[in-house]
């Protein structure tokens, strides 16, 4: 099959815990392919306990694709993973190999497929003073304004996301646009997918295998991960701790929490993030859901009816 250049052959999306990186590797020996990675927290370098990130004896001589990117101090943009993520396109294509493309952020994923959004300058300082001016209103009440001026977008977000909201309505007041209509104004050029596969065990099925996932990392080390890292000099300020559920680990090393309430607070986070994800990959076309224990034959079944490579509006 010839692939084009600026493509990808597969797409594998989900919520955390429901089996992406088993099923990217079993696929990846299936197709030849090499594997891109799609997850904002498993570009730092010094996190990987708390991340999920596969060691390198896990990876089964496949290849992986924008990991370990950045230093935790480092700050990392859609920009940045775009950039990235299509030189590395270019390169596997060079090596003849096909690619799959696997994650869990939403933003780099449709930054990727659909376009990046590059909006117009503004002012140094001019959200900032518009943040500061709304630092007096509750998530509610900022909630509440954005389903009145822009509810398409509203219904995007989580209610208790402070700063998803806040950059909503401030980029509704500063363009006089939907959020909707000003990205595809701005919206630069995608890449070509062949199908683009969404794993979703269920609700239930995720509570349990994310509260295991999270015991298996704080036996795994992650507690004693943070403590070295803060020990070799890095600020608890850096942009990788902000990675789901370091703070946490932070707070519980400065004493301000017991190991049992920071194990119930993480996977409680990682409960929300998870419904944060899907409420973002409910709203990307072109996915095609299915029980993570049909995910290899659904996904065969898909690549193999393809004989070119398609354009996906996700």
């Amino acid at each position: 099959m010839v692939r084009p250049i600026e493509s990808v052959d597969l797409v594998i999306v989900g919520p955390t815990a429901s089996g992406k990186s088993r099923l990217a590797l079993a696929l990846a020996h299936a197709m030849e392919a090499e594997i891109i990675s799609a997850d904002s927290r498993q570009i730092y370098r010094e996190i990987s306990v708390g991340t999920g990130k596969l060691r390198l004896e896990d990876r089964e001589g496949i290849p992986h694709h924008l990991l370990d990117c950045c230093s935790l101090q480092e700050s990392y943009s859609a920009g940045d993973y775009v950039r990235s993520a299509r030189e590395a396109i270019r390169g596997i294509r060079s090596r003849g190999k096909g690619i799959i493309l696997c994650g869990g952020t939403g933003l780099y994923l449709e930054s990727l497929l659909r376009g990046l959004v590059e909006l117009p300058p503004r002012p140094p300082g001019h959200y900032s003073s518009f943040r500061e001016n709304l630092q007096e209103l509750s998530e509610k009440e900022l909630y509440a304004r954005l389903l009145v001026v822009d509810p398409d977008r509203a219904r995007q977000i989580h209610p208790h996301d402070r700063v998803r909201i806040l950059r909503a309505l401030y980029l509704r007041e500063e363009f006089s646009l939907s959020a909707t209509d000003l990205y595809e104004k701005f919206r630069g050029r995608g890449i070509a997918c062949n199908a683009i596969i969404g794993l979703d065990p269920g609700v239930e099925i995720r509570h349990r295998r994310i509260s295991e996932r999270v015991q298996a990392m704080f036996a795994n080390g992650w507690i004693e991960e943070v403590h070295d890292l803060l020990a070799r000099g890095f600020p608890p300020s850096a942009p990788g701790f902000d990675s789901l559920g370091y703070r946490e680990v932070i707070s519980f090393l400065e004493g301000k929490m017991s190991r049992t309430d920071l194990v119930e607070r993480v996977i409680l986070k990682t409960r929300q993030y998870a419904k944060r994800q899907m409420t973002w990959f409910r709203h990307m076309e072109g996915i095609r859901w299915v029980d993570p224990g049909r995910g290899e034959a659904v996904s065969l079944e898909l690549f193999s009816k393809y004989g070119t490579i398609k354009k996906i509006s996700c």
